[in-house]
């Protein structure tokens, strides 16, 4: 009889961890060396995908000698190379920055990786002065943090300006129904962005020749508010109006009166009616 099955039972399972430990470590050595293999063989073989997936892998299970760490780096430039030319800027760009982040960088793999950031940023700005609001963000959305520290700000930015040309776009339509001429031309004005202008043109020419129309017919704008002027001298209308108020008239048949005996007809202005000659 065991008189000391306790420490038979930690013996046992002393044994069992050592055993496992040693089967672990072998499947590990034996994973390394298969890694460390197929780098060479897709190396040789200038399969730079299966080159970059198998270096990435060994760099996780050991430090990298200097060879293999030399080799990882030609093909990672290779492989960003062939996504950028295929237009798959995105993993192009994480290659690369994991390069850049790598001892093996060099000044050449840094302006590269700068370039590429710089052309995806314009790519995405040119889509939005088409019109192309989501495409742009889309573009921007796929540089990380490192890539573009101000992503976020700017894509804000974008949108904000976009909404801001729409509801301009929006209120210039409003003014025109209102037939409120002179407010959908300063509306229309302030339009800065180029698809905006483009959207707004058949709009704009339809506002140029109301106001056009109103200039040369004597109704202009006041510079201070904005308000419609009539072309008849306000002074003399004024006077007219409160000698009519003071015999009895209403205002608005005391307006008339006073327009009439200026040589002025009414002229109805969207909301308002003003008098010329």
């Amino acid at each position: 009889m065991n008189r000391f099955p306790l420490l038979r039972r930690l013996l046992q399972l002393m044994a069992a961890t050592t055993t496992v430990l040693l089967v672990l470590k072998a499947v590990v050595h034996g994973w390394q060396y298969h890694l460390t293999q197929r780098l060479q063989r897709s190396v040789e073989d200038k399969d730079h995908a299966a080159c970059v997936a198998s270096g990435e892998h060994l760099a996780d299970l050991r430090s990298l000698a200097l060879a293999e760490a030399t080799q990882l780096a030609h093909c990672r430039r290779i492989l960003a190379s062939d996504h950028w030319v295929a237009g798959e800027r995105q993993q192009a760009l994480d290659l690369l920055e994991r390069l850049v982040d790598s001892p093996q960088m060099t000044a050449a793999d840094q302006s590269r990786f700068s370039q590429w950031v710089r052309q995806q940023r314009d790519r995405a700005v040119e889509h939005y002065r088409r019109g192309e609001l989501s495409t742009a963000v889309a573009l921007l959305r796929e540089l990380s943090d490192r890539q573009e520290p101000h992503r976020d700000t700017l894509i804000e930015s974008l949108r904000m300006r976009w909404h801001l040309n729409q509801q301009l776009h929006d209120q210039a339509m409003q003014f025109r129904d209102a037939g409120r001429w002179w407010e959908a031309f300063d509306a229309i004005n302030r339009l800065d962005h180029p698809w905006w202008r483009t959207h707004a043109k058949p709009l704009e020419d339809e506002v140029v020749t109301a106001t056009q129309a109103l200039s040369g017919q004597g109704v202009g704008r006041d510079a201070h508010n904005d308000r419609v002027r009539h072309n008849v001298p306000l002074e003399d209308l004024d006077r007219h109006i409160r000698l009519h108020l003071t015999r009895g008239a209403d205002e608005w048949h005391a307006y008339l009166q006073a327009c009439r005996e200026l040589g002025g007809v009414i002229v109805d202005y969207g909301p308002e009616s003003v008098c010329r000659r």
